[in-house]
Formats: structure tokens, C-alpha cells, sequence
């Protein structure tokens, strides 16, 4: 009845196909070797933070919130913008009284 989709469907696929766990293990390869750096790596390399800044604010009342957002910009000793690839939540941090 639908002829084009038919003759798609009998030609097969052209395209490779790879198991997925070939293809992780090559992003696992790479992350290991991009690692953190040491404290005496980054200050010879002059890698480092230079300065952080809340480009939105958090609420007042965090702790009555189930949900919030705030973008905190960070910039390395050049001015550049330092980009996060993933954060997580640890636990908040009180006022030391």
C-alpha cells in the first residue's frame, strides 16, 4: 500500500551497528585521562579559579523550599568563563556562629 516505505523496509539497514558497551568504553578511556588535578598540578599550570559570582540568587528561604535554582558563573585566573559539566548536591552549609 505504501509503496517507498515497503522498499525501505526490504532493502535492510545500510548503517553499522556497534553494541553500546564498545562505544562507553571509549568515553570511560577518555574521562579517566581528563581526571582532577592535584593542587601542586593546577598552580603550575596556572590552572585555577580567579572568581564566582551569583548570576541569579538563590531564595531567601532555601530551607523551606522543595525545589530551587540559582547559576553561580565561574572564571578562571585569564577572565574566561569556566563551564561545569556536572554538579551534584552535598548538604547545605550552616553560619558558623
Amino acid at each position: 500500500m505504501f509503496g517507498i516505505h515497503e522498499s525501505i523496509q526490504r532493502s535492510g539497514s545500510s548503517m553499522k551497528e556497534e553494541p553500546m558497551v564498545a562505544g562507553m568504553n571509549a568515553v570511560r578511556t577518555w574521562m579517566q585521562g581528563a581526571g582532577v588535578l592535584d593542587s601542586n598540578t593546577a598552580a603550575q599550570s596556572g590552572v585555577g579559579l580567579a572568581r564566582a559570582h551569583f548570576e541569579k540568587q538563590p531564595p531567601s528561604n532555601l530551607r523551606k523550599s522543595n525545589f530551587f535554582h540559582f547559576v553561580l558563573a565561574l572564571y578562571d585566573r585569564q577572565g574566561q568563563p569556566v563551564e561545569i559539566e556536572r554538579t551534584t548536591y552535598i548538604d547545605f552549609v550552616e553560619k558558623e556562629k
